[in-house]
């Protein structure tokens, strides 16, 4: 039996090496952008919460025993954000049970972005006023988490984390 077809075919016709140099070309791009695409995450983020995430995990305990004795005090610190040029200005205001302010401590600001803690800042924050503690750092605008941590005799007696827009 014998076609009747006018077709013709042109070029060189589909061998086997070809389809292996095709396949192998293939794969070996999806290769080479998976490889890119790991070493970027990963120069970016490392992925790790803690610079030692054993030695925070075995002193949970004390850090459970810290937080109870900071509900003992029974303390409240209010946050205030305010522009200072072009650094934010973060103000605390510390205050015991009865509702005075609470002197004599030491008092230190972490500055914590999320996406990257290339970005994060730690800054003193200084009595201003009896139990106003301020600080000020240079932050790019975004979200940001912000700790407090009130020492008294170098022993942190106080630690607060809060939430931070900056614009």
């Amino acid at each position: 039996m014998t076609e009747d077809s006018d077709y013709q075919p042109k070029g060189r016709p589909l061998t086997g090496r070809k389809v292996l140099v095709m396949l192998l070309g293939f794969f070996g791009v999806m290769a080479a952008v998976n490889f890119y695409m790991a070493r970027e995450a990963i120069a970016t983020h490392p992925g790790l919460d803690h610079k030692n995430p054993y030695d925070a995990g075995v002193a949970y305990n004390k850090e459970i025993a810290a937080a109870r004795a900071q509900d003992a005090l029974g303390w409240s610190v209010g946050l205030t954000r305010a522009k200072n040029g072009a650094a934010t200005e973060v103000t605390a205001s510390v205050k015991d049970k009865a509702g005075q302010p609470v002197t004599g401590l030491e008092a230190a600001l972490h500055f914590d972005h999320p996406s990257s803690s290339r970005l994060d800042v730690d800054v003193a924050a200084p009595a201003k006023a009896a139990g106003v503690y301020a600080g000020a750092a240079d932050l790019p605008p975004g979200h940001w988490q912000v700790e407090i941590e009130f020492k008294r005799a170098g022993e942190i007696v106080f630690r607060s984390k809060n939430t931070l827009n900056v614009e």
